[in-house]
This record gives structure tokens, sequence and C-alpha cells, in this order.
């Protein structure tokens, strides 16, 4: 009984792994990646007021407070769309086609609200009137790096030939895209992987996707905004120099 058990355990395993596989081999990386930025410059294009309005009104009288609330809030909300999106995939009605556009839909979606938790995050921290191009690098660093965001993005500093070990760094502006740019080049391989591969999962018959989108989504969520607590905790730099438009002669090309 235990082998029988056993094996039909592997076999549901290995059928979910091949079925998974040729769902990824039929995904368009370069849709993948449109969706990915879709969503980043959604949320950064013109989601910033909407952050600042949505940390002033968190319960809590303290950050601590405020950011559990704002974690607990974004967890439950996309948990819900993942096993939804997971469930719709399970109905008879739904073929494979449908079931990967409505993956690749949560895919952008996830993303823009995930962005729209950074922001509100920047604001928790007291980050004011930040530029697109900040903006952008906030959600990009955080999204791409995880935990060692900070890290991230000074190390992407490094590469333009900018220091930000020293107290009050400056960042010139025309660094900063350049440093989006460079963020942007690794969006795909260091975060569409990831979530593409959950976005796959929610995709899954038998009611299977319900249970991975719901769960890996409120995980995320969960992570993410640890994540992004972090980095705000100890923004690598002091200001962005508008002005400045000279960078350096390493551009990471």
């Amino acid at each position: 009984m235990t082998r029988t058990i056993g094996g039909s355990a592997r076999e549901a395993r290995d059928s979910a792994t091949r079925w998974l596989t040729e769902r990824a081999a039929a995904l368009d990386a370069n849709a993948v990646g449109d969706a990915l930025m879709a969503g980043i410059d959604k949320a950064t294009e013109a989601r910033w007021e909407a952050a600042v309005e949505r940390a002033a009104m968190l319960p809590g009288s303290v950050r601590p407070q405020k950011v559990k609330a704002l974690t607990d809030m974004f967890a439950r909300e996309l948990a819900t769309v993942g096993a939804a999106t997971g469930a719709a995939a399970a109905a008879p009605a739904v073929g494979t086609g449908a079931s990967l556009f409505a993956a690749a839909a949560e895919l952008g979606w996830f993303t823009a609200r995930s962005g729209d938790l950074i922001l509100t995050m920047a604001a928790l921290h007291g980050r004011k009137a930040p530029t697109l191009d900040e903006r952008r690098a906030w959600v990009l660093a955080v999204l791409i790096f995880g935990s060692s965001a900070r890290e991230g993005f000074t190390s992407a500093a490094k590469q333009l030939g900018l220091e930000l070990e020293q107290p009050n760094s400056r960042v010139p502006l025309a660094t900063l895209r350049a440093i989006n740019g460079l963020f942007g080049n690794k969006l795909l391989r260091r975060y569409g992987t990831k979530r593409g591969a959950i976005a796959l999962g929610t995709a899954l018959p038998l009611g299977v996707g319900a249970v991975i989108g719901g769960t890996a989504n409120y995980s995320a969520v969960k992570m993410l905004a640890r994540n992004a607590d972090r980095f705000f905790a100890k923004l690598p730099y002091s200001t962005i120099e508008t002005t400045a438009i000279e960078t350096s002669a390493r551009d990471g090309r």
C-alpha cells in the first residue's frame, strides 16, 4: 500500500511537472516581459498619490503597526485573486490557451499591486515627492533583489562609477536612469522567472492552481513587505540630484 501511494504521488508530481514544462515552452518571453513592465509602469507613473493616501489611512499609532496592517491588507487581496485565477483554470470550459492568458494577466496585475505596496511602504517611511525615475528604481530594486535590494542598488551604482557608501550620498538623475536601465535588463531573469512559474502554477487543472495561486501570493506579499520595509529603513542614498547630467563612462554597456 505504501508503495502504491508513493507511486501515485510521484506520478502526480511528474505529470504536473510535464504540464508546467509544456506550458512554459509555449510562453512568449517578450509577452511576459511586456506584462511585467506594464505592471511597473502602471504603479510608478500614476499611483504615488494613492500610495500616500493609503499610507495615511492605515490603522495604528506607530509605523510597525501600520506596516502590519498594510501587509495583511495586500496579502488577503492578492491571495484571493490568485486563488480565483486558479479556480477559473479548473473550470471544464476553460482551455489551456485561456488559462495561460489568465495567468499572464494575473502576472501583470500582481506586479502592479506589488508596486503599489512598495510605494505605500515608501510613504510610510516618510519619502516625499519622489521623481518617476526614483519610484521606478525603488520598485525594480525590491522586486529584483528582494531582501538584498539595498545591496543590489549600491552594486548597480558602483558599476556606473558611483560610490554610495559615504553618508549623504547623492545620485545624479542621469545615473539613476542608467541604474533603471540595468535593472530593466535583470527584471525578466531575476523576477520574471520566479513569478512566471507561480503564474503558470495557477493554471494547473483540477483545482491545484487555486491552491498554488492563493498560498503563493499570500507568502510572496508577506516577503515583499518585509523586503520593502528593510529597503526604505536604510535607503542607500540621501537625495537625487536632478540638475546633474553627467554619468561615468562606465555605463554598464
